[in-house]
């Protein structure tokens, strides 16, 4: 693990895999630029995409063999987030670090970039399995610079929220009550240390609720065994379905791939299926143009699937990619820069991004008895996650990598 330059103080940046908030303003305040669209900005997302498995290699580094989920959106959003509140040349070096640079497109157009790709993700709640939010607690007292201010609210869709954290204990409840309210309980404890020097606390989640959507009454949950390691083998619940999936070999990873493409959903979701003992061989050896290339590869048919009900959330520091993208001092100098205090020089933060996906099944009720007794499904091919895979999901309109990770341990 890469040694932390942040030693106290905290500005934490979590959720369910932060971002992809819902707007506050109303249709009449809407800063929303209509000339900024998805040809614009797909440079953009195929930056983020190429970034995220840039950064998913060095998590594989730091984790041999346990979870890893993270959002990529998230990470790069939180970084950005930060840079409003550079100085000088400060924002444009953490542009270069993130490729983004590179996109054609000024620093405003690409915040707008982020602010459109929040827009058309943010789906109606009756449309989408999603939740999503933002807010920034601040210390009473301050304030946030004014460029800071307008990016945070108007880009980012933030709201923020005056805090009192010289008294831990209540701010820390005051925190994880907001949180539990907006995701209607669906996190129950954002924060569960704080310190009484924190100045700052950017909050971010998006919970994603994945189903299975079935076409056929062929549905049930049973124990079954999942393979963690060689040695190891544990009982999981898993949604044992026939549907219809996208289910192919893609030679160069030497693993099966099944993707989900429900229009009832938002994210393309691909399930990467490693052969025996060739995991960290395929994390290596994966590229952003081999998820490309998939899509050359989709074939619908029906499927026997056999997938464990999932609650995976997990914590990746923030601070140990921007060690890694070189741009620790300038990511501190733009934090602090974004607050009007004189002695927020001579402290520090910390970041955390925390991912979640919730595969539950809860709603399949339907026996074994129903559908295994059936020969039609005989010559049906089967698709079983058994031991660790990797998953991705990326929003469908715009490309944009909404979660990455590997599944050691499909419930914690």
């Amino acid at each position: 693990m890469m040694a932390s330059v942040f030693s106290h103080g905290l500005l934490l940046l979590a959720g369910l895999c932060a971002l992809l908030p819902r707007t506050q303003t109303t249709d009449d305040e809407d800063p929303y630029d209509p000339s900024i669209g998805s040809w614009q900005c797909r440079k953009v997302a195929l930056t983020i995409c190429n970034v995220s498995i840039s950064l998913f290699k060095e998590l594989t580094q730091q984790s041999r063999d346990g979870n890893i989920f993270f959002s990529p959106i998230s990470v790069v959003a939180s970084i950005l987030t930060l840079s409003l509140g550079a100085e000088g040349n400060d924002s444009q070096r953490i542009l270069e670090a993130l490729k983004l640079n590179k996109t054609g497109l000024s620093e405003a157009e690409i915040h707008k970039c982020f602010q459109y790709f929040l827009r058309a993700t943010n789906q109606p709640a009756e449309m989408s399995p999603m939740i999503s939010g933002s807010s920034v607690f601040i210390h009473q007292g301050l304030k946030l610079v004014d460029k800071s201010l307008k990016g945070i609210k108007d880009l980012y869709a933030s709201e923020v929220i005056s805090t009192n954290f010289r008294e831990s204990s209540k701010a820390k409840a005051q925190i994880n009550n907001h949180m539990m309210k907006k995701t209607k309980k669906e996190i129950g404890t954002m924060v569960k240390e704080l310190k009484n020097d924190t100045f700052l606390a950017l909050m971010n989640y998006i919970i994603w609720n994945g189903k299975i959507i079935r076409y056929y009454s062929c549905h049930f949950l049973r124990m079954e065994d999942f393979h963690v390691d060689h040695q190891k083998t544990i009982k999981v619940p898993m949604i044992n379905n026939v549907g219809l999936f996208h289910l192919f070999r893609v030679r160069d990873l030497s693993s099966m791939v099944l993707v989900y493409t429900s229009p009832q959903v938002i994210p393309f979701t691909f399930f990467i299926l490693p052969d025996h003992g060739k995991m960290h061989e395929v994390e290596q050896r994966l590229t952003y143009p081999d998820f490309r290339r998939m899509f050359q590869q989709f074939s619908l048919r029906t499927v026997k699937v056999q997938i464990p009900r999932l609650l995976v959330p997990e914590t990746h520091g923030v601070e140990s990619v921007v060690n890694l993208l070189g741009i620790s001092p300038l990511f501190k100098k733009a934090a602090i820069s974004s607050v009007a205090v004189e002695d927020t020089v001579q402290k520090s933060f910390k970041v955390v991004s925390k991912a979640m996906l919730t595969l539950d099944g809860k709603d399949i009720s339907t026996s074994p008895s129903s559908c295994l007794k059936k020969d039609e499904w005989a010559a049906v091919p089967l698709f079983q996650l058994n031991r660790p895979f990797l998953i991705f999901a990326q929003e469908r309109t715009n490309s944009i990598p909404l979660f990455l990770g590997r599944v050691a341990i499909p419930r914690r």
